[in-house]
């Protein structure tokens, strides 16, 4: 037993010989315990800058090639239907503000050059895939301020007006701009504001003096200019539907009061924005609640601009959200379902061995009311066997009536039928509908 303990330490004597010579800083807060943070485990930087372990130092990011194929397919069902994607990945603090990174970050694998290669990597393969892409990290390392705020993760207006010219010489680049009418916005300062950080609060825990406020200059953008409609107007019947210029959709990083990240989008782009961000609604909320609502499918935007940390797993629940934003975006949801409601009107039952669907396919059912927080799809299949599929709906989103649920999942030879009901009590017959390539013959 001593002569195993004796290899052990030697073992450790070793391995602590190998690592990087890094000395410890000072915290100039009085910081103590933030590493071990149960819920925040985070470092202190240079000139009081913060950056999250779990997130700013992950270097490997959960972007799968079947990630991209899924934001491949959105933009080019949107693209069908008159709409142009354009995908901005927020980067992480870490490879935006590299010179105040810590040198302990060393010791928890952070390597700057291997992180900076997977953020451009995933930006290529979006590229490659046909998806336009904004490469929010290249604008903000351009910015002579910082572009996030010292102890918060999200970026202050200096990040939001840097990326938003980016994404409006993307826009500028692109045939389709050129076919709007343009006018010109105005941006004017407001005066300074302390925006409420939940990091910054959760950090002050740990330290003793008191940490940096997100302090952030506020903006306001205006029209300054009516769109000229020449002679005759705007004809509200007229061939040329109504349409949004740019519709903003996103996480707080686009729904903040404070940055003015749509008002610079529109100054730089000449252009109304319409904000449809959603803060708490995770990486879906805003673009599910969107996307299934009737104002999207009466009235598309030109551009869809869709900002989403590049550190949020797209595929934390399944395929299930991407498909339903295929599904919602492209107008393959044409093949009506037979379907037949239940005496508590709370259960619509659909059989499906008269059709030909497999799990590439959709169904999409249509409540026909502003309600409805969940839906549960209990399908049986051939052989007396059942499975649930659930979709939930976040309380910040959106009630719309619609959901969508991929045939993915399932049996070899599918499904022989489906109960769907939702959380509530249907007040009119559901619509319900085969999401599809095929033509109702094939099926």
């Amino acid at each position: 037993m001593k002569q195993r303990n004796l290899k052990l330490a030697c073992i450790a004597l070793s391995a602590f010989s190998m690592m990087p010579n890094i000395a410890v800083a000072e915290s100039m807060f009085g910081c103590a315990g933030l590493e071990t943070d149960t819920e925040l485990p985070s470092l202190e930087g240079k000139d009081g800058v913060f950056f999250r372990i779990k997130t700013d130092l992950r270097m490997n990011h959960p972007f799968s090639d079947q990630n991209v194929e899924f934001i491949s397919e959105l933009s080019q069902a949107l693209a069908e239907n008159g709409t142009t994607l354009i995908f901005v990945p927020i980067p992480t603090k870490s490879v935006t503000m590299p010179d105040y990174l810590p040198e302990e970050a060393a010791l928890y694998g952070f390597d700057l050059g291997i992180a900076t290669a997977v953020h451009d990597d995933i930006l290529d393969r979006l590229n490659a895939a046909g998806v336009i892409t904004v490469d929010a990290r290249e604008a903000m390392m351009e910015a002579e301020e910082l572009p996030f705020f010292k102890a918060d993760f999200h970026w202050s207006h200096i990040g939001a007006r840097h990326t938003a010219e980016a994404i409006a010489e993307k826009i500028k680049s692109l045939p389709e701009y050129a076919d709007l009418d343009h006018t010109p916005f105005e941006t004017v300062e407001e005066g300074i504001e302390i925006s409420f950080s939940g990091m910054r609060r959760d950090l002050q825990e740990h330290c003793v003096k008191t940490l940096p406020e997100a302090e952030i200059m506020t903006y306001s953008t205006t029209q300054t200019e009516e769109i000229d409609l020449g002679d005759g107007g705007l004809d509200l019947f007229g061939e040329d539907d109504l349409t949004i210029p740019i519709a903003l959709l996103g996480t707080s990083f686009s729904d903040s009061p404070v940055n003015n990240f749509p008002g610079f989008i529109a100054q730089y782009t000449e252009l109304e924005v319409v904000n449809y961000a959603l803060t708490g609604g995770n990486q879906y909320g805003a673009m599910t609640s969107y996307l299934t609502s009737t104002e999207f499918q009466e009235t598309r935007p030109r551009f869809l601009v869709w900002e989403n940390p590049i550190y949020t797993n797209l595929a934390q629940y399944g395929d299930q959200p991407m498909r339903e934003l295929i599904a919602a975006a492209g107008q393959t949801c044409t093949v009506p379902l037979e379907a037949q409601v239940n005496e508590a009107n709370n259960v619509v039952t659909v059989d499906l061995t008269d059709y030909e669907l497999g799990p590439e396919d959709t169904i999409f059912i249509d409540i026909h009311q502003l309600a409805g927080t969940s839906a549960n799809f209990l399908f049986q299949s051939h052989d007396g066997l059942t499975r649930s599929k659930f979709i939930e709906r976040g309380e910040r989103q959106s009630r719309t009536g619609r959901f969508y649920m991929p045939l993915s999942g399932l049996w070899a030879d599918g499904a022989a039928s489906v109960d769907i009901s939702t959380s509530g009590p249907f007040t009119s017959q559901p619509s319900v509908f085969a999401c599809t390539t095929q033509t109702k013959e094939e099926i």
